[in-house]
């Protein structure tokens, strides 16, 4: 895995699924009174913070 020339993607990755998760949370406990956003706001939360962390890591790597 060290050999891996482009290994900053699973930085990023992981950086997206914790930022993701938290925003997901927070929005689930302001949301508790409708139980579907207070259910799948975590899951949400994870999707969309590693498709935001995929996408920052793609343009910094085009822009090298």
């Amino acid at each position: 895995m060290n050999s891996n020339k482009y290994n900053g993607l699973t930085q990023y990755l992981v950086i997206g699924m914790i930022i993701g998760l938290f925003v997901g949370v927070v929005f689930s406990i302001i949301m508790r009174n409708n139980t579907f956003f207070a259910i799948s706001s975590p899951g949400f939360g994870l999707s969309f913070g590693l498709l935001i962390a995929d996408i920052i890591w793609c343009v910094k790597k085009w822009e090298k």
